[in-house]
C-alpha cells in the first residue's frame, strides 16, 4: 500500500506545484453541486482527496480480482496500472464526476462476481440495478452501465425473466424516487434535465500528441494483457473466465459514452480505467521479461511528467 501511495505521488508530482482542478459537468444537477463546493478547498486537501480516490479504487479493484481468483496469486499489478493510467491525460488528473463514479463501477464488478455463488441472487441483482441506476443519475455519461450490468447478469447466471425484471425494478427505483421528489415540489417537468442528453459529440482536444501518446501506451498494455489473459484462461475457474469476459465487454461498451453525451470532455474515458487496468495487469503479472516491463513502467512515469508540465510547449519554444 505504501508503494502504491508513493507511486500515485510520483505520477502526479505536478500537485506539488499546481492544485488538482475540480471540473463538474455544467448540466450535472446532482453531483455537480458537490464538486462546485470542493473548488474552494485548500490545495493540500484537494491533492489528498485525489490520491485517496485513485489509490483506494486501485486497491479495491485489485482486491476484488484477487479474491475471486482472476489471477493465480496475489499481486498488485492491477492497482499499479490503474494509478499509472490516471496520470496520462490532464483530464484524468482532475477531480471529476467520472473519477467519483468509478467507485460505483468497481463496486458493481464486485457484486457481479458475488452473484455467481449467491444463495439469494434476487437481492444481489436488485442491488446491482439500484447502484447502476444511481450511477447514471449522478453521472449521466455512465448511462451504458445499465446495459453492461444487464449483460453481465445474463453471463453470470442462467437467463430467468424474474431476475431481469428484478434488475429493471432496481435500475428504475432511483429515477422513481427522483421523480417523486420533483413532483412533490412542483418541478416534475424538470425530470429530463437529470437524464443523459445523447447526440454525436467529439470532446475538445488541446494537444493531439498527448491524446495519441497516452492511448498508444494503454493500447500496448491492453494488447499484451489480453494475449496473456487468453493464454492462461484455461487454467482459471468458470467464474474467473466469465468475469474476464464481462470486463472486456465493459471496456468495449464504455467507448461510445465518450462520443455520445453532450458537453463532456476526455474525463469520461476514466470509465474505461477499471476494465483497462484489470486487463493490462495480466501483462505485468505474467510477462517474465523484467527489462521490457521496467522500460514500459518508466515510460508511463516520464510520459505523465511530460504531459503534466506541458512538454509540447517546451519543445516548441526550443
Amino acid at each position: 500500500m505504501f508503494r502504491l501511495i508513493l507511486l500515485s505521488v510520483v505520477v502526479h508530482i505536478r500537485f506539488f506545484i499546481h492544485s488538482p482542478v475540480v471540473t463538474p459537468l455544467p448540466d450535472n444537477l446532482l453531483l455537480g453541486p458537490l464538486l462546485k463546493e470542493m473548488m474552494d478547498l485548500p490545495t493540500l486537501l484537494l491533492a489528498t482527496i485525489y490520491h485517496a480516490l485513485v489509490v483506494i479504487q486501485g486497491l479495491r479493484l485489485n482486491y476484488i480480482l484477487g479474491n475471486h481468483k482472476l489471477f493465480a496469486h496475489t499481486n498488485f499489478t492491477v492497482a499499479m496500472c490503474y494509478i499509472l493510467f490516471t496520470g496520462l491525460l490532464p483530464e484524468w488528473c482532475m477531480i471529476t464526476g467520472a473519477l467519483i463514479i468509478n467507485i460505483l463501477i468497481i463496486w458493481l464488478v464486485h457484486l457481479l462476481c458475488q452473484l455467481y455463488h449467491s444463495v439469494k441472487p434476487g437481492a444481489v441483482i436488485f442491488n446491482i440495478g439500484l447502484i447502476a441506476g444511481i450511477a447514471v443519475l449522478l453521472y449521466p455519461p455512465a448511462y451504458l452501465t445499465l446495459l453492461i450490468m444487464l449483460i453481465g447478469i445474463l453471463i453470470i447466471r442462467p437467463f430467468r425473466f424474474t431476475q431481469v425484471f428484478t434488475y429493471l425494478i432496481g435500475a428504475m427505483l432511483p429515477l422513481y424516487f427522483l421523480g417523486s421528489y420533483l413532483y412533490l415540489h412542483g418541478a416534475i417537468t424538470q425530470l429530463h434535465l437529470y437524464l443523459p442528453k445523447l447526440s454525436w459529440h467529439q470532446p475538445p482536444l488541446r494537444e493531439k500528441g498527448t491524446l495519441i501518446g497516452s492511448f498508444a501506451l494503454i493500447v500496448i498494455c491492453l494488447v499484451g494483457g489480453f494475449s496473456y489473459m487468453q493464454a492462461g484462461m484455461h487454467k482459471l475457474l468458470i467464474l474467473a473466465r466469465k468475469c474476464w469476459i464481462i470486463l472486456f465487454l465493459m471496456l468495449l461498451c464504455f467507448i461510445p459514452a465518450i462520443f455520445t453525451v453532450q458537453n463532456t470532455s476526455w474525463a469520461v474515458a476514466l470509465l474505461l480505467m477499471p476494465a483497462s487496468a484489470a486487463i493490462a495487469g495480466n501483462l505485468f503479472y505474467y510477462n517474465q521479461q523484467k527489462v521490457l516491463l521496467s522500460v514500459l513502467f518508466w515510460l508511463f512515469i516520464f510520459s505523465a511528467w511530460f504531459y503534466s508540465f506541458n512538454g509540447w510547449q517546451l519543445l516548441q519554444a526550443k
